[in-house]
């Protein structure tokens, strides 16, 4: 993902859940294949720090979107992608944000194109 992309990600993250990572995150969550999750691979994934996941992470235990596993004898958690339309809600937020990037910058481009006092005449 492109720097630019990155930064309007976790600005539209902000704005919606203030936290910049907790969208980035659910991406990531409703990505995985079979649903479960731990938080130093999605660290990994997102090149953040597992400092940076914990507390979005968190909240969505405490929203019911994922459930911790049982421990097993690994030092790592995991967690269960629980059902729910805002896996998909969180996608389709994200898409919208690059709809209206993309319009912006066409326009900007079409101002430029337009502004008498850019032409070279």
């Amino acid at each position: 993902m492109s720097e630019d992309r990155l930064t309007r990600l976790r600005e539209l993250s902000r704005a919606a859940f203030g936290q910049r990572y907790r969208l980035e995150l659910m991406l990531a969550v409703a990505d995985s294949s079979d649903g479960i999750v731990c938080l130093t691979d999605l660290a990994r994934a997102l090149d953040v720090t597992v400092s940076n996941l914990q507390q979005p992470l968190m909240a969505l235990v405490a929203v019911g979107l994922l459930t911790p596993l049982p421990r097993n004898d690994s030092r790592r958690r995991f967690y269960l992608r629980n059902p729910s339309s805002a896996w998909q809600w969180a996608a389709e937020l994200y898409a919208s944000c690059e709809d209206s990037a993309g319009s912006e910058s066409e326009r900007d481009r079409a101002r430029a194109l337009s502004d008498p006092a850019d032409s070279d005449g």
